[in-house]
């Protein structure tokens, strides 16, 4: 499972004074110790050589030599200034992922067994960089089966321990609550604009009413008119023949 790629980079059995060597040469010297698993004066060599010039090959194989060391946290710096520097050869790329993805699982295996060890997030990561290697060497076996590994790993715990130490999930788990909370802020905002459409047609009402009650009442005014105008013609035509009447009399 913990297989490390230890394509040693750079190799030649040329061997000269260190201090006239170049860094290229450096690191051929500190492939030549490696082989004979001398890691001391591999490291020291590898040292010397990003020294003189930062490269990827430098600090890979640096990694590699710590990781003989058992100096995994140290190795995975390491891994990680090289792919910094970077390279244009996916399979050096690809093994680079593949060893941080194993020195994560590794952290993951062991934090399964420490009283508040993060094994689920150490596992996530280990799905990471595993994926990262597919994707520079999709033919990978041994990656794709640590992968797989890796998935296992961090289901198992999960179900274990409800989630616990699961980044991904405690991101997912809030961005649903930003999400409801969204939600709910939008029908409130739906809720009030229906109820002051409410108010506004409640509003309405009463003056539509007040309109109907005015004509109503303006018609009222005019019949009421007109019957006294019709009353006061009775009248006045009742004077007027009371007056002929008498009038007719007096002759």
């Amino acid at each position: 499972m913990r297989r490390i790629y230890f394509s040693i980079l750079w190799m030649m059995t040329l061997v000269v004074p260190v201090m006239a060597q170049s860094a290229r040469d450096l690191i051929r010297l500190g492939n030549v110790a490696y082989r004979n698993g001398q890691y001391d004066k591999a490291e020291t060599l590898y040292l010397k050589s990003v020294e003189k010039s930062p490269s990827f090959e430098g600090y890979y194989n640096l990694g590699n030599t710590y990781v003989m060391q058992q100096k995994d946290s140290t190795a995975f710096e390491n891994y990680k200034k090289a792919d910094s520097i970077g390279t244009n050869d996916p399979m050096r790329k690809a093994r680079n992922f593949h060893n941080m993805g194993n020195i994560w699982y590794a952290q993951g295996l062991a934090g399964m067994h420490q009283e508040g060890g993060n094994a689920a997030g150490a596992f996530q990561n280990a799905v990471n960089f595993y994926k990262s290697s597919l994707r520079c060497n999709p033919e990978d076996n041994e990656t794709r089966y640590n992968l797989a590994m890796a998935q296992y790993q961090l289901k198992k715990n999960q179900d274990q321990n409800g989630g616990g130490g699961n980044n991904d999930k405690n991101q997912d788990q809030q961005q649903d609550k930003d999400k409801q909370k969204q939600d709910n802020q939008d029908q409130q905002k739906q809720d009030q604009k229906k109820e002051e459409q409410k108010q506004d047609q409640q509003q309405q009402q009463p003056e539509q009413k007040k309109d109907e009650m005015s004509d109503q009442a303006a018609e009222q005014l005019l019949n009421s008119a007109q019957q006294d105008e019709k009353g006061v013609q009775r009248k006045v035509n009742k004077n007027q023949n009371n007056r002929r009447r008498n009038l007719e009399k007096d002759w």
